[in-house]
């Protein structure tokens, strides 16, 4: 009996993927647990596996094609089951809002709302409302700044002020601005919308929870002129991945109210101890890094300081109990963070065997869903690039993040005698609703002391 392989829900947040690529051809035999297709997501590259054994019958999806969760992509069943000709998926992308439960019931529109498809006439006049494609009314739409006009070529339509709806009367929202309204209570169609083609952002609802408006996303005065429109340009066209990474750290930097320490910490010691531990040369073990003693610090810190093991998440301060961090690992076209649960239960060479085998999962594209959330802290080390220091941005959901350099041989001064010295510099960033200034000193001072008593993450 033939069955359909659909597009997967990884997270309860994702409304849509893409193939990257099929691993098999049609026609050919598969095992139920066998790999078949590789799909992007907004967080990560995950493996499909089959869940039956058959042939693969059709492929309805081809690579680079979004389509929303729960679509067919491929048939699978038995060699001589004969397929009915389905068609193959538009060539098209889906809409970027793909279809998904809510507890939110769509409201009849009246006024300015959005109407059924099929009651708009398709040549809208200012008197008219505009069709599915346009999704914007002439009483909700504010003009196209002069220098979009001059990047595109001439005049361009208006961009939508208020709240556009998606082929069907529903809402175009991002799933944070989702998620945010149902926890405030706001009805999505009480909210204008700032963000582009009419989509609602999280900013948005929290304005509206406030009883405001955000303000829209527009250029800066004067921008225009600094443009240099005879330089010749293309547009990009960018991974799942990438996407999600401009607009998620573009809200966490406009909406986290973020401060910065910084220190340096001597790392001699630390070093020494480590080239011993590699030199034992028990297969038992892994091949111990920096960053394996950054991460044992954190986690000892988070314990010993748990004001900092706690998020800023909808409108309260949550603490919690286990230290869960997240391990940024640099890809080709973006970043993923895997999440080490339980740092504080794990020992050191257990801790140490589980991020080493995150990362390279993560290069790989094994990893699994529950793998890319529930982090309470991140690392972000870039010392293997030369990079001597820098500050990282706070995930929503999160409450601090560390980012770390490179250790330097340089000269520091001791008992008034200058001496070669390995330091290595740290910038750990706060969000301030979770902590403050002096509280947060504490923790990086403690972070810096176990780092420069490495013995101390042995225990």
């Amino acid at each position: 009996m033939a069955y359909e392989v659909t597009m997967p829900q990884m997270g309860y947040d994702m409304t849509e993927g893409s193939i990257n690529r099929w691993l098999v051809e049609e026609g050919a035999p598969v095992e139920r647990g066998d790999v078949i297709a590789s799909i992007a997501t907004e967080k990560a590259d995950i493996d499909i596996e089959a869940y039956a054994s058959g042939v693969l019958k059709k492929i309805l999806v081809q690579p680079g094609t979004k389509v929303p969760v729960g679509q067919a992509i491929a048939i699978i069943g038995e060699p001589s089951e004969v397929i009915p000709d389905q068609g193959t998926a538009p060539e098209k992308p889906a809409p970027a809002e793909a279809p998904q439960a809510s507890s939110e019931k769509p409201k009849a529109a009246d006024g300015d709302g959005a109407r059924p498809s099929e009651d708009r006439p398709k040549k809208p006049t200012p008197s008219q409302i505009p069709s599915p494609s346009e999704q914007s009314s002439p009483a909700t739409t504010t003009p196209v700044p002069e220098w979009a006009q001059q990047l595109a070529g001439g005049p361009a339509e208006p961009v939508p002020a208020g709240p556009a709806a998606a082929p069907g009367g529903r809402v175009k929202a991002s799933p944070l601005a989702r998620r945010r309204a149902r926890e405030l209570g706001i009805e999505l169609t009480a909210v204008r919308a700032t963000g582009p083609d009419g989509r609602i952002r999280a900013e948005d609802v929290e304005a509206a929870s406030r009883g405001g408006v955000s303000a829209p996303q527009t250029r800066p005065a004067g921008a225009a002129a600094a443009l240099d429109l005879s330089d010749p340009s293309e547009p990009v066209q960018l991974s799942r991945m990438r996407e999600a990474l401009a607009r998620r750290m573009a809200e966490a930097n406009s909406s986290i109210p973020h401060f910065h320490l910084t220190t340096e910490a001597g790392v001699g010691a630390l070093l020494q101890l480590r080239g011993e531990l590699n030199q034992l040369g028990d297969p038992e073990l892994p091949r111990f890094s920096v960053t394996d003693f950054v991460i044992r610090a954190m986690a000892l810190t988070l314990q010993r300081h748990p004001g900092l093991n706690a998020a800023w998440i909808g409108s309260g301060l949550r603490q919690f109990s286990q230290s869960n961090m997240a391990l940024a690992v640099a890809l080709p076209d973006g970043l993923v963070a895997p999440v080490l649960r339980g740092c504080e239960t794990l020992s050191f060479s257990e801790l140490a065997r589980r991020a080493h085998d995150l990362a390279a999962r993560a290069k790989s594209n094994r990893l699994h869903p529950e793998e890319l959330s529930g982090a309470h802290t991140a690392i972000s080390n870039l010392g293997m690039f030369g990079v001597t220091q820098f500050s990282a941005i706070i995930t929503p959901g999160q409450g601090s993040v560390l980012a770390v350099g490179e250790v330097r041989e340089v000269p520091v001064v001791v008992a008034g005698q200058v001496v070669p010295s390995h330091q290595m510099a740290m910038t750990l960033a706060i969000d301030h609703r979770v902590t403050d200034g002096a509280q947060g000193a504490e923790a990086l001072a403690f972070l810096r002391w176990c780092l420069e008593h490495p013995t101390a993450c042995l225990v």
